[in-house]
C-alpha cells in the first residue's frame, strides 16, 4: 500500500484502506504538487485535498487573508480590492467562511462560571428595518454566543416603517431563550449571570439557568450625550458592572464594518450578519477551522 498523509488513512468514498498511489497533479494557484491516489475497491480517484473544506476552490489561498480582513473592520468591496478578486467572490467566501466558523464555534465547549449579555442595535439595509444583535460573553472576555433578531421600528420611525414595509416580526423574544439554551448546553456550570433590567431577560434566564444567580444592573440615565464629555476623568473613574459586555460590543462596532456607526456599509440579510459575527469569534481561535 502506498504511503499517504495521516488524514488519509482510508478512502473518503468507500472507507476501505486498499488503495494505491496514482501520481500527482499541479495546483496552479499555490504552485504545489498534490498527491493523488486510486482506491482498488471502488475504483475512484482522490487526493490529499479531497477532504479539505476548500476542495475545488481555485483560489483557496485567499481564505485566511479574507478572514482577517472581514474581522478587521474592512468592507466586502474593499477586501475584494485588497486581495485582487471579484466582489462576488468575496461575498460567497463571507457566507462560506462564516458557515464553517459557526460550525467550529458551536462545536467547542465554553469555560467560565460567569456570563454577561446585552443587545446591540443595527439595521437591515435601512433604519426602518432595525436589527437586535444579542451578545453574551464570559469573565474571560470570550464571546459565548450571538444571535441576530429582527425587531419592529420604534420612535418616530415606527409609523413610517409600517406604512412602507408593512408589519415587521419581533424575533427577540424567541432568539434570546434560544441563545441562552445553546450556551447552557455548552456550559451548564455557569453560576452568575449579569444583565440590565428587562423583563424578558429575567424570564429567559430563569428558564435556561434555574440555579444561576441573576444580577441586574440599571443603566446610567444621567450619562452625558456630548461626545467630548464621555472621556472626562470623572466619567472614566466610574465603575461599570457590565464592562465586559460593553467593551465587547464596542469592539464589534469597530471590527465589523457593517456594525460601525455612521457607515454606508449595511446588512442586506440578517442571517449573513450572524455568520460574520461567528467569523469574528473564530478570529480569537486563530481560525482553527481553516487548518
Amino acid at each position: 500500500m502506498a504511503q499517504f498523509p495521516i488524514h488519509h488513512k482510508k478512502c473518503p468514498y468507500c472507507g476501505y484502506k486498499d488503495f494505491s498511489k496514482r501520481g500527482y497533479f499541479y495546483k496552479k494557484s499555490t504552485k504545489t504538487y498534490i498527491p493523488r491516489f486510486h482506491c482498488n475497491h471502488c475504483n475512484k480517484n482522490f487526493s490529499t485535498r479531497t477532504l479539505s473544506p476548500a476542495f475545488k476552490q481555485k483560489k483557496s489561498f485567499l481564505n485566511r487573508t479574507l478572514c482577517k480582513l472581514f474581522a478587521g473592520g474592512v468592507s466586502l468591496r474593499e477586501a475584494a480590492r485588497i486581495v485582487g478578486c471579484n466582489y462576488k467572490t468575496a461575498y460567497t467566501r463571507w457566507v462560506w467562511l462564516g458557515t464553517l466558523a459557526k460550525d467550529d464555534v458551536l462545536s467547542r465547549k465554553l469555560r467560565g462560571q460567569e456570563l454577561e449579555f446585552d443587545e446591540l442595535l443595527s439595521i437591515e439595509h435601512t433604519k426602518l428595518k432595525p436589527l437586535s444583535v444579542i451578545v453574551a460573553v464570559n469573565e474571560h472576555y470570550e464571546i459565548a454566543g450571538v444571535k441576530v433578531a429582527k425587531i419592529k421600528a420604534f420612535g418616530h420611525l415606527s409609523s413610517v416603517s409600517l406604512q412602507k414595509y408593512g408589519p415587521r416580526p419581533d424575533e427577540i423574544k424567541a432568539k434570546l431563550p434560544e441563545l441562552l439554551q445553546e450556551i447552557s448546553s455548552r456550559n451548564p456550570n455557569i453560576q452568575i449571570i449579569k444583565s440590565d433590567k428587562k423583563l424578558s431577560y429575567i424570564k429567559a434566564v430563569k428558564k435556561a439557568f434555574p440555579k444561576a444567580q441573576h444580577l441586574i444592573f440599571l443603566a446610567d440615565d444621567k450619562k452625558e450625550k456630548t461626545r467630548e464629555q464621555r472621556y472626562l476623568n470623572h466619567n472614566k473613574r466610574k465603575f461599570d458592572p457590565l464592562f465586559k459586555i460593553n467593551h465587547t460590543c464596542a469592539k464589534l462596532r469597530d471590527h465589523i464594518k457593517r456594525l460601525t456607526r455612521r457607515s454606508w456599509c449595511t446588512t442586506k440579510k440578517s442571517e449573513h450578519l450572524e455568520l460574520g459575527l461567528y467569523l469574528y469569534i473564530a478570529k480569537s481561535n486563530n481560525f482553527a477551522f481553516l487548518k
